[in-house]
């Protein structure tokens, strides 16, 4: 009987640990207006290059003619 109750319990420590789920969380991101972008925003890419390169921050995107640079917050 007590093999038995081991033999169960090293079988449910097995199930446990083959079910575990890894969870994989994402950094939240803010977007704040690019100080130090000059003129009118019109294009995505000018905006994304000026905040990788410049401000070296994660990505950036034209919203009103504006530059707006993403960073994790």
């Amino acid at each position: 009987m007590e093999k038995k109750s081991i033999a169960g319990l090293c079988f449910l420590f097995l199930i446990l640990f083959v079910a575990q789920e890894i969870v994989v969380t994402e950094a939240r991101t803010c977007e704040h207006l690019a100080d130090t972008y000059r003129g009118p925003c019109f294009t995505d890419a000018s905006c994304d290059d000026h905040c990788k390169n410049k401000a070296h921050l994660i990505s950036g995107t034209c919203h009103r003619l504006q530059c707006f640079c993403t960073q994790n917050c």
